[in-house]
């Protein structure tokens, strides 16, 4: 998820009319998307995953338009390629696409949403720029047509440089280079877009200053490499309805390659059904044809009935539909969860509670009863939580994440419980916190556990050591001295099983230096403890 701040009188002109604020921020919370902050000016919200499209302000005006029905859906069209982009084989990022976007109007408020919507891309769905990165040139700049190789020695003035540099010399001295540099890891040839000129980027890391777009640039290319074919297609696609929604007359480039032959770089042409009997069955709601295809008016869809099913234009800034039931749920978004009445199950069942419930309840209360407040936190994180926790075991990593804060399953709640602490470190001390949560090993092997802590100004071990004692009533566990990452020497003890041979919690004192990568001025001391 990433935070996007939008120019509110920028934002209504792809809603389409003048609209309230308070509505403008409704419709963002019935489409799904939460709203941070709001007021006259401006307004924050929380993206989702699934809408890469609204972090642009094109896409998210447009998706606000059509679900207040001030605009309606309409058909993208771009026009035949005049030009195209020889594409050799690259393997260290395979797959380039074009577009062309003619007549766009720029003014700093459009250049500043721009720039926005292409760090957030970058930060989220680009995966920090290694699984796709964006170009945007001045298109009146360039000579096509154009190419996209590998090279290990060429040179170009960069964006913000004056002179030229070699490619080393740009991920060795360029800020832009230094940053990203580790995209490439040992690789010695690198990729190049080049037209007749020149070098008109090296992708992901920067552009050619040649192509800088300014206030005076009137027609744009858009450049977008990576890994994976359907993301930086997906990716074009938006910017492209993005630009096309300021009035922009939107031309494909196409691509050249061996021996594949030619694509279109653009492909806005496509069509998925919907099979009412599976709508209504998922749903649990009789909903007639006409009354779908008004809905997915306000998602952005042209329906098409026929017989029993509905074929949709799936608008193509749309990347997360893959299936039926993508639009099944557009479709509950149109109608508002909020106007489903509430049914009671049609049969019944007599339920108790699981031992293991039980037991969490018996450790919940006990810690309640002791003065701590329960929390709950995600069981994702990403390896950088947990390094500053000092806690560096091998964990079951997201393949594909789609955020950067979440790319590993949690292999501890400390590093949990200091992040709370952390967030609520102006808040009045003392402080007592506890979680019951799951962790998972890097085979995915999952685990209950117990985490506690303490922050004050004065707090010892003998103090957590209590807080075991009590606990291991429910626990039942034995312990001996044992030295941890994440606590002082020679003040921390490993909990042992009932047979007494395997480790399944700790308690101590927080090393200093966990405190300080979390930004707290207080002692804190701790306790973990396997329970399921």
């Amino acid at each position: 998820m990433a935070i996007a701040e939008f120019d509110i009188d920028e934002l209504k002109k792809f809603i389409g009319k003048d609209r309230p604020v308070k509505e403008i921020a409704g419709a963002f919370d019935l489409i799904g998307i939460p709203v941070e902050e709001c007021n006259e000016k401006t307004i924050s919200v929380d993206i989702t995953p699934d809408r890469t499209d609204m972090l642009t302000i094109e896409g998210a005006g447009r998706a606000v338009g059509l679900f207040l029905e001030t605009i309606q859906p309409k058909k993208y069209v771009a026009e035949k390629a005049k030009t195209c982009v020889n594409v050799d084989k690259v393997p260290i990022r395979p797959y380039v696409v074009m577009a062309i976007a003619k007549g766009v109007d720029i003014d700093d408020k459009m250049i500043k949403a721009l720039m926005q919507s292409q760090e957030k891309i970058h930060e989220t769905f680009g995966r920090k720029r290694r699984k796709i990165a964006i170009g945007i040139h001045d298109y009146d700049k360039t000579a096509p047509p154009y190419s996209y190789r590998q090279f290990r020695h060429t040179t170009f003035v960069p964006l913000d440089m004056e002179e030229e540099m070699s490619l080393q010399d740009v991920l060795e001295k360029h800020p832009k280079g230094k940053e990203y540099a580790w995209i490439f890891g040992n690789a010695n040839e690198y990729p190049v877009v080049m037209d007749t000129k020149g070098v008109v980027s090296l992708p992901p890391i920067i552009n050619a200053e040649r192509t800088r777009v300014t206030g005076s640039t009137k027609n744009l290319l858009i450049e977008i490499t990576g890994t994976s074919e359907y993301a930086v297609r997906d990716i074009l696609h938006i910017f492209a309805t993005a630009f096309a929604d300021r009035g922009a007359k939107i031309e494909d480039v196409k691509l050249k390659m061996l021996p594949e032959g030619e694509k279109n770089s653009l492909q806005f042409d496509r069509k998925e059904k919907l099979d009412l009997l599976f709508l209504n069955k998922t749903i649990g709601y009789k909903f007639k044809t006409d009354e779908v295809c008004n809905l997915m008016k306000r998602m952005g869809y042209i329906a098409h009935p026929e017989e029993k099913k509905i074929s949709f234009d799936v608008p193509p800034y749309r990347a997360d539909i893959m299936h039926q039931v993508d639009l099944v749920e557009d479709v509950a978004i149109a109608y508002g969860y909020e106007n489903f009445a509430p049914e009671l199950p049609n049969f019944v069942t007599v339920g108790s509670e699981l031992e293991s419930t039980k037991y969490r309840e018996r450790i919940r209360s006990l810690m309640i009863s002791l003065g701590f407040n329960e929390i709950m936190t995600w069981t994702l994180t990403n390896k950088e939580q947990e390094m500053k926790a000092l806690v560096n075991e091998d964990a079951a990593e997201i393949k594909n994440p789609r955020t950067t804060d979440f790319t590993m399953f949690r292999t501890s709640l400390i590093p949990s419980i200091m992040n709370v602490l952390a967030s609520n470190k102006t808040r009045e001390m003392p402080q007592r916190i506890f979680e019951i949560g799951r962790v998972a090993d890097s085979k995915g092997k999952m685990q209950t556990r117990i985490a506690c802590a303490i922050i004050d100004n004065k707090v010892k071990f003998s103090d957590i050591k209590g807080v075991y004692e009590l606990l291991n009533h429910a626990l039942r566990t034995s312990y001996k001295e044992q030295d941890f990452n994440f606590f002082i020497p020679g003040r921390g003890i490993a909990l042992l099983s009932r047979k007494g041979k395997k480790v399944v919690g700790w308690c101590g004192e927080v090393h200093p230096q966990v405190i300080t990568n979390f930004g707290l001025e207080y002692p804190v001391i701790a306790l973990e403890a396997v329970i399921e």
